[in-house]
């Protein structure tokens, strides 16, 4: 790949894609929307690669990256005869253990081995789906999940604390100069 704010190996059937901004959080830009779609292209060339996007998005969020993925797993809403959203939901989106689910029911429908699959989280609401797969990956992980990943060996992958990155302290109150204010003399 010739972008460097996304960098890509490929190695026994695994396509790794990295972000590469921590300057600016590794957030995502069209640029690297295109970078990823080609190194998912190349991928493609392999038939053992499939990349799915299993999420607890509503599928019109995320309707955008499907040139990214082979397949995209979400809730959706249903739609009336006129194409307007209706408020109901059709599918559960999958959280938690549905997520888990989900992952199954796609490797059966698609014949996959979950023992070669790679699963990304960040969160330890995903556990069930992590425990699942054979090369689980904690992606910028909350607390706990950090935790259960670092004890039982999987790859934790922590871009917020890559080299260059700012961390922004957002403020929850008022600088105190001085005395702190008597908020009883209201």
């Amino acid at each position: 790949m010739s972008d460097p704010t996304l960098l890509t190996d490929q190695r026994d059937g695994v396509l790794t894609l990295t972000l590469n901004r921590p300057d600016v959080l590794n957030s995502f830009t069209r640029v690297m929307a295109h970078a990823m779609q080609a190194a998912l292209a190349h991928a493609a060339s392999d038939p053992t690669v499939r990349a799915v996007l299993i999420t607890g998005a509503l599928d019109f969020v995320v309707e955008p990256l499907r040139p990214l993925f082979d397949d995209i797993v979400s809730a959706s809403l249903a739609v009336g005869d006129d194409g307007r959203y209706l408020g109901q939901m059709v599918d559960v989106p999958p959280t938690g253990e549905s997520r888990a689910s989900a992952l199954f029911d796609y490797a059966r429908l698609h014949d996959l081995d979950l023992a070669e699959a790679v699963a990304y989280a960040d969160s330890s609401n995903d556990l069930p789906m992590l425990e699942v797969v054979g090369f689980p990956v904690a992606v910028n992980p909350e607390p706990r999940l950090a935790s259960i990943a670092r004890k039982r060996g999987w790859l934790v992958e922590d871009f917020r604390t890559a080299p260059g990155f700012a961390h922004k302290v957002l403020p929850i109150g008022p600088r105190w100069v001085g005395a702190p204010l008597d908020r009883s003399a209201r």
